[in-house]
């Protein structure tokens, strides 16, 4: 079955103590998408699971033995809100859902969890990470940030090594004035002395592929990178 989801495989963590549906639907979603899915029987579990494995996206039973799973995830989101996190439990108390309310959940769910819906849920979460890994400059332009490719209509744009050493640098800090010697020094590393023409050289180069006015001049030396995202 075709997920739509095209991107780099995806990680899903999948913690829930009653085995049989953890089972049952870790199978479906494997059988379903191209995903790498991981499982833990517990909140403490899955908290060691997201340590090693770093997953893109979990997906959570509420109450658990050792750990629950709003406990698991208010440490998770302690040093890590970009992770989508699905709750799926049997529990609808307004306190618990509160509480899950302030831990920026992709989706809570009522148990039982039939098959559509878990299709749904997975196929939603994939799109909402692809989405995320497309930074978009315009309209027309884009950069894929797990490639490290800048498109035009869907057309590759060439940026050679400190082309895209420069463009990245410079999105991380969108919107904000960097000045050149820092630029320099993030392209070149400190492996050379610093040129200010240099950076200039390099800055008009990189401009003739981006769209107009991305790269604005700033006085005293300085340089910012306007974008239309906000997702960096």
């Amino acid at each position: 079955m075709d997920s739509g989801y095209s991107m780099n495989i995806a990680k899903i963590l999948y913690v829930e103590d009653e085995e049989l549906i953890r089972t049952n639907h870790c199978e479906y979603i494997k059988n379903n998408f191209l995903v790498e899915v991981y499982e833990a029987s517990n909140g403490y579990e899955g908290l060691e699971a997201y340590k090693k494995y770093h997953p893109d996206i979990i997906i959570t039973d509420v109450t658990m033995p050792l750990m629950c799973g709003l406990e698991m995830i208010e440490k998770i989101r302690a040093e890590d809100t970009k992770t989508k996190i699905i709750i799926f439990s049997a529990h609808s108390d307004k306190e618990k859902l509160f509480r899950a309310m302030k831990l920026h959940l992709e989706d809570y769910k009522i148990k039982p969890i039939k098959r559509g819906i878990l299709f749904e849920v997975v196929n939603e979460a994939l799109k909402q990470l692809e989405n995320t890994k497309m930074l978009y400059l315009t309209k027309e332009y884009y950069f894929d940030m797990d490639k490290e490719e800048l498109y035009h209509n869907e057309v590759l744009i060439h940026l050679t090594k400190n082309e895209k050493k420069l463009f990245c640098y410079m999105l991380n800090n969108q919107n904000k004035t960097v000045d050149s010697f820092e630029l320099f020094n993030a392209v070149w590393s400190y492996e050379k002395d610093y040129s200010q023409e240099s950076i200039r050289s390099l800055i008009k180069k990189l401009r003739k592929k981006l769209p107009l006015n991305s790269i604005e001049n700033i006085y005293g030396g300085g340089y910012k990178l306007h974008t239309t995202d906000t997702n960096l």
